[in-house]
């Protein structure tokens, strides 16, 4: 029912006297609506809101569809979880899923993915239900469900074609939030359907003086996740982003995540230079309050844009910042920063002297890949501490089992350049590898061969399975070849039968 229409009839002090305080009394219909009033009315209070929410727990095994929706709508806009009322609608809404109109489906949708109730099994559900009623949906309602399975990243590429068909169906049904929305939700996924984006850019090239200048960041991070260019539309989103009142309105996280997607597009086109420039002169005003995860982010967009390195005033005040900010940095932070300054070519001595002060205080919260970027990144910049790659090797052993061939070939390089021994090290990276041989590929096999030379630990055995598995390997690759001929030769011949 429409709720939202009654209220505006009704005087909030007449719900406050009725019923609305004693949810233990009301019966399913009276709960919804009272429900969503309380919200409407901006008087939830959380713990009315539980026993709301255990009240609809009771009541769960005799509600309509719309009901639940209603009720879950009302406890995502309040952003209020209650972890048994949503374990038991997950429970009670699959059997009367036949029942469940659009806007059910939309609503609920949207309800989980804003309270983070990831339940792969329930949209597993949804998904075998929804399609044969997909051309039934409104396009609000369609971006909605996409947005919800790209939110709590439940894919199922299925539903996604089916989505995209409607989309391309009838894209004059979609307002540019909704095409937002699905742009998101499909680069989130990216899937990269060239018809599909051809024909969502031209609907959101119509569409893009709506956009904030957070909608266009957004936009260009999802057309960057499929590497999708439609010329006009990047003309008209990076001019855009050359407005100085769109600039102010981006949060340094934005700006970071505008470089980084036009650092992915490599697009040369008119207005390119010119958008890059105005978010690098934005980064630089808003550098002394970014925090670690986005000074990151910066610097690496710096490594994929030459524009970006040979902007002196944006780098120095990243690294100013970086300094201030590496004594509370996480190990992600340190080691992306490290990776960062290493292909830039920045040997600060300075900050990579603090950051290895730094390390040994997070040393369990680094991964394998950050544990290898990090050794890695200090060898690359010829920056030798024993006391750190000491610390290092003894995470790095007890993480071992987890390294990929990469992994193991960039640990043994960045030793070996550096001339520091560790024999618990080398033993480990010896098991790794033995475990591993079936996997290895020629370039790794290359730097796990160069590491061990370089320390010195290249033994008999090792160099015999190194030498045995990249005969196994050329010898796939002789035997994989002749079949690759016929493949080819077919495809010449449809090209053919086509002309």
């Amino acid at each position: 029912k429409a709720y939202h229409r009654e209220i505006e009839d009704d005087d909030p002090s007449k719900v406050m006297q009725a019923q609305m305080y004693t949810p233990e009394a009301l019966k399913s219909e009276a709960l919804a609506r009272n429900c969503y009033r309380m919200v409407a009315y901006d008087l939830a209070l959380p713990g009315l809101l539980d026993r709301y929410a255990e009240r609809a727990a009771e009541l769960a095994g005799s509600m309509e569809p719309g009901q639940f929706a209603v009720i879950l709508n009302a406890f995502a806009r309040s952003q209020h979880r209650h972890d048994k009322m949503l374990k038991v609608f997950t429970k009670r809404m699959p059997p009367r899923l036949s029942h469940f109109v659009p806007m059910n489906y939309a609503t609920i949708c949207n309800a989980y993915a804003k309270l983070r109730e990831k339940d792969e099994a329930l949209f597993r559900r949804f998904s075998a239900e929804m399609p044969h009623k997909l051309p039934l949906f409104e396009g609000n309602q369609i971006s909605l469900v996409a947005n919800a399975y790209a939110r709590l990243s439940i894919r199922d590429d299925l539903l996604f074609d089916d989505i995209a068909d409607e989309v391309m169906r009838r894209p004059q049904e979609l307002c540019h939030a909704s095409l937002l929305r699905i742009a998101n939700a499909f680069g989130h996924f990216k899937i990269a359907s060239s018809r599909f984006w051809f024909v969502l850019s031209d609907w959101l090239l119509q569409s893009y003086l709506d956009f904030t200048a957070q909608d266009i960041v957004n936009l260009l991070n999802s057309v960057s996740a499929v590497d999708f260019q439609h010329d006009s539309l990047m003309r008209a989103l990076t001019q855009s982003l050359t407005d100085p009142l769109m600039l102010s309105e981006l949060e340094p996280s934005y700006v970071g995540l505008g470089l980084n997607a036009l650092g992915r597009l490599q697009w040369s086109g008119r207005g390119g230079a010119e958008a890059i420039q105005a978010l690098a002169t934005r980064a630089t005003e808003l550098a002394p309050e970014a925090d670690a995860a986005v000074v990151g982010q910066l610097l690496h967009a710096c490594t994929k844009l030459p524009e970006l390195r040979r902007n002196k005033l944006m780098l120095a005040a990243l690294m100013e910042r970086s300094v201030v900010l590496v004594p509370t940095s996480n190990a992600q932070s340190l080691s992306l920063l490290v990776n960062s300054c290493t292909k830039l070519r920045l040997r600060d001595v300075a900050l990579l002297t603090q950051v290895a002060k730094t390390i040994p205080k997070r040393a369990k919260e680094f991964n394998p890949q950050a544990l290898a970027m990090t050794a890695h990144g200090f060898a690359k910049l010829e920056v030798r501490s024993e006391i750190l790659f000491y610390l290092l090797a003894t995470q790095i052993v007890a993480k071992m089992p987890l390294f990929t061939g990469q992994g193991v070939g960039m640990i043994l390089r960045a030793y070996g350049k550096l001339d520091i021994k560790n024999d618990k090290l080398v033993t480990a990276c010896r098991k790794q590898v033995k475990a591993l041989a079936d996997e290895l590929t020629p370039a790794e096999l290359d730097d796990i061969e160069a590491g061990f030379k370089a320390l010195d630990a290249l033994d008999p055995h090792m160099e015999g399975l190194l030498h045995r598995t990249r005969r196994q390997l050329q010898a796939a690759q002789s035997a994989a070849a002749p079949s690759a001929a016929p493949s080819s030769s077919r495809a010449r011949r449809e090209r053919a039968w086509a002309t």
